[in-house]
């Protein structure tokens, strides 16, 4: 027999006469009891802190009280025991309202206000899901808390706890008083949880202002280093919107639902949150949306979604037109840098900021304010190099070395080095004038300093040049023989980048060099007297073939040449060090010989350096020397300079030597007549080899594993050309391979390359695979 569910169905409920209501069982109290005091909350910790802390806000709404709210950690010697209590300044809790509202599941005096937090008659209670072990046995735990409420010149205490079958509420104090409405949750709490407490409520009650924390202080020190304190110090940015605190809770966009922050789930709203990657809270009131019976989460229904999506795109409205206003303020050249450098921070008027730069383009921005908005504007860098000079003194930087990406103390001159890195920066006007006792005291300050100087346009680039950068006519005059417009911009331009240089540097002039440093020069200068000059000290000269020899200090105070020395421990670094100079530069420029009767240094007329050894108590006169180093030094001032040559060997050793161990008649020129086709590729691997050969002036592999720590040796790649000679040698072996049981009976002429008989060749095209 057929039935029609749907047709019995649309009967059934339109029907009263067949209907009875479900309900529960006579023993399903107990059930419910448990499952809203234990079983409905995956964070009891948290959920107390946000409820309770929420009644007590709605108590100072329903009291129309803005006296703020306290949450206060005590300890009671008497019980040995730790206490949280939340207190609030509200209407207090009638005895009637204690056990009619307050004692029973499911009642609440908020269901139809949106003004307060509450609404499901369940928060006050979450204290019982908070149990504490007592000790006495597996499973034996405590959940009771305390309320004392003051209501109408009465105060009152109760204990609530578990009890066997649901909750239960005994008064145990009723006297008078003259304290203020209010009511105070105390709630006994383990000492391992006092931490985890103050977690929540930094996470809880990240939107709550007007919170007053009193008793943590002394758990500072137990708090990790990137774990915020308790702190009542802070201010909310409210828009239209969303709310903006800072940056702790979450970087993604998530919700503020009356104080209650609650994270999204994108995915439930089929958005990606890498598209709401900015940490503001949509701004929702009361009933807005829905949460969860246990308010730890949304509830994602279908009126949620869409009401949250709207919300979203409000938010992106919103910043979108923050950010466009924050530009159109921008009117300085200092304000442009620090949009184009930063492109979409939002900046608050407390001083805090987030980066919005996803969300909106910067060819949509709005810069008809911005002074120079007529041309095309060069980033900060290339505006200093075209208003600018700077030079470094001192210690020189390093330059970028074979690695484009190796690091530089350059000057790059972009508006954050001038924020930043200005101690070592200094300006002059006019001409530097330069003052040795000031540069030498700022080199022993700062190492590496920098003077910058303005230029002169007209003498440093031609206008045509300037015109290009900044894509605009190259007329520099009017019809009137006026400036025009864009020549007195580039005129202001200029000045007002300088006085970002004025500010942020230090005048060059306007340095004192410090008595005491004054003072010590000239002792030092006192002691290079001539009497002290005419001493001569015993040194060994690296590349000589003498052995020590005494050399006057006053000659070696004078030579105007680079000094590397070392003491006896270093002779290896000092020989390895004048080798590795010999291969990779001109060795006539090394120092070999010293006169001691004329006391002059043998050179060849050419600027030189000199690598010598000197006892540990002569090593204090190298300070007096023009340009002496220590050997340790040498590498990172010379190595690097020949860093494509050194690259280059070490390419080339992959197949040198792997063409050279080829049994000599592969190589002969007997060989290569006899096959042709073989010649074509041969013959260039060959005339590659002689000019290798040629240019080189050493064998690198002697000093490999001094160059290899300042070169990856390991991981040399090389050109396509020579990949197509590898490729040629590794042929060329197989060919040997081919070829070796036949060769074992063949006799190879004596100097095969002067051996040219017909007969011979003629025989091994005919017994040769090639």
């Amino acid at each position: 027999m057929e039935m029609n569910l749907k047709t019995l169905n649309a009967q059934a409920i339109s029907s009263t006469t067949e209907t009875k209501k479900m309900r529960m069982s006579d023993d399903a109290q107990a059930i419910v009891f448990q499952m809203f005091t234990k079983n409905i909350y995956s964070n009891p910790i948290g959920t107390v802190v946000r409820e309770i802390t929420s009644n007590c806000f709605d108590s100072h709404v329903e009291a129309k009280v803005n006296s703020p709210v306290v949450i206060r950690k005590t300890f009671d010697k008497l019980d040995n025991s730790h206490y949280i209590s939340f207190i609030d300044y509200g209407v207090g809790m009638s005895p009637d309202r204690v056990e009619n509202i307050y004692g029973v599941y499911f009642k609440s005096t908020k269901r139809v206000d949106n003004t307060q937090i509450g609404g499901f008659g369940i928060g006050g209670k979450t204290p019982l899901a908070y149990r504490r072990s007592t000790g006495f046995g597996e499973g034996e735990y405590d959940n009771s808390f305390n309320i004392i409420t003051n209501y109408e010149g009465i105060k009152y205490a109760y204990v609530i706890y578990e009890g066997e079958d649901s909750p239960g509420i005994t008064k145990l104090l009723e006297e008078p008083t003259t304290e203020r409405n209010g009511t105070e949750v105390r709630i006994p709490v383990l000492p391992k949880d006092i931490n985890n407490f103050k977690r929540e409520m930094i996470k809880q009650l990240y939107y709550f202002e007007n919170v007053i924390f009193e008793g943590f202080i002394d758990d500072a020190e137990n708090m990790s280093d990137t774990e915020e304190t308790l702190t009542n110090d802070f201010q909310i940015i409210k828009a239209k919107s969303f709310l903006f605190r800072g940056t702790e809770y979450s970087s993604n966009v998530h919700v503020c639902l009356g104080r209650v922050a609650y994270p999204i789930d994108y995915s439930v709203l089929g958005l990606s949150d890498d598209d709401f990657e900015f940490p503001v809270a949509v701004r929702l009131e009361i009933g807005e949306i829905a949460v969860t019976p246990s308010r730890e989460s949304l509830n994602y229904s279908e009126a949620t979604i869409k009401m949250l999506k709207s919300k979203l795109i409000a938010v992106k409205k919103e910043i979108t037109e923050m950010l466009g206003k924050q530009y159109e303020s921008i009117v300085t050249l200092e304000d442009y840098f620090k949009v184009k450098n930063n492109f979409g921070e939002l900046y608050f008027p407390n001083g805090s900021s987030f980066s919005v730069g996803s969300i909106i383009d910067q060819k949509d921005i709005d810069f008809s304010n911005f002074k120079y908005a007529f041309t095309k504007m060069p980033n900060d860098k290339q505006l200093f190099r075209l208003f600018f000079s700077s030079t470094a003194y001192g210690k020189k930087p390093k330059k970028a070395r074979w690695n484009d990406d190796a690091d530089t103390n350059d000057l790059t001159g972009s508006y954050e080095v001038l924020m930043e890195k200005n101690s070592t920066l200094f300006y002059v006007d006019g001409e530097f004038e330069r003052k040795i006792v000031k540069q030498a005291w700022l080199k022993q300050k700062h190492t590496t300093y920098f003077i910058i100087k303005r230029n002169n346009l007209a003498d440093v680039f031609r206008m045509s040049d300037i015109c290009k950068l900044f894509n605009v006519s190259d007329s520099i005059v009017d019809a009137n023989g006026q400036p025009t417009l864009f020549v007195q911009s580039l005129i202001d331009m200029q000045n007002e980048y300088y006085s970002i240089v004025q500010r942020q540097c230090t005048d060059y002039n306007a340095i004192v060099v410090p008595q005491d440093y004054i003072d010590s020069r000239k002792a030092n200068a006192k002691r290079l007297s001539e009497e002290f000059k005419q001493l001569s000290i015993p040194v060994k000269i690296f590349g000589g073939y003498r052995g020590t020899t005494r050399v006057k200090l006053d000659t070696l105070f004078k030579l105007n040449v680079p000094i590397y020395y070392g003491l006896k421990d270093d002779d290896d670094k000092l020989r390895n060090a004048e080798n590795i100079f010999d291969i990779l530069f001109d060795s006539a420029t090394i120092i070999t010989q010293y006169n001691e009767y004329s006391n002059v240094f043998t050179t060849n007329g050419k600027k030189g350096i000199l690598f010598i050894r000197v006892a540990a108590n002569n090593v204090k006169y190298m300070q007096y020397c023009k340009n002496a180093k220590p050997i340790s030094e040498f590498k990172a001032r010379y190595i690097y300079r020949k860093a494509d040559k050194v690259i280059e060997y070490f390419q080339a050793q992959n197949f040198v030597n792997k063409y050279n161990n080829l049994p000599e008649f592969y190589r002969s020129k007997g060989f290569i007549k006899m096959a042709p086709a073989w010649a074509k590729r041969i013959n260039p691997l060959v005339k590659f080899i002689e000019q290798l050969s040629k240019s080189r002036k050493g064998n690198f592999e002697n000093y490999r594993y001094e160059l290899a720590k300042w070169f990856d040796l390991n991981n040399i790649v090389n050109t396509k050309e020579q990949q197509i000679f590898i490729k040629t040698i590794e042929d060329m072996n197989e060919m040997v391979e081919a070829n070796e049981q036949t060769m074992k009976y063949v006799s190879v002429p004596y100097r095969l390359d002067e051996y040219d008989h017909p007969a011979f060749w003629n025989m091994m095209k005919q017994v040769l695979a090639y």
